[in-house]
């Protein structure tokens, strides 16, 4: 079966692609740690950011090259990533893949103008 990972166009996302994707998305967050294959995870160093691209195409394509962005590799370390309070996944993923939705100026900014 091919996931909405795979198959969504990140330069032209439809809406039901988009909610597809949410829901998808929704699903991986409840992958087990203990129970995952590590071979079977991404190793998040070898997955590139590619800062030209405009925001939500740039994070379709995080997600499409980690396959889980809650679960991943780092090395030979499996990796779960949790998120608490009022910030979804969408947020936490706007702020450190485009440095946006601070206004913190003490912040370090990522991206273009950024370091």
């Amino acid at each position: 079966m091919t996931s909405v990972i795979e198959t969504i166009d990140s330069k032209n996302p439809s809406k039901e692609d988009l909610q597809k994707l949410l829901e998808e998305l929704k699903r991986l967050k409840e992958v087990d740690i203990r129970t995952v294959d590590i071979n079977e995870l991404v190793d998040i160093s070898s997955v590139e950011i590619k800062m030209d691209l405009p925001v939500l195409e740039r994070v379709i394509d995080y997600i499409k090259q980690v396959k889980n962005p809650y679960c991943y590799r780092v090395h030979n370390t499996a990796v779960k990533v949790s998120f608490t309070g009022d910030k979804s996944l969408n947020d936490c993923l706007k702020t450190a893949l485009y440095g946006g939705g601070s206004s913190n100026p003490e912040l370090p900014r990522y991206g273009k103008g950024g370091w």
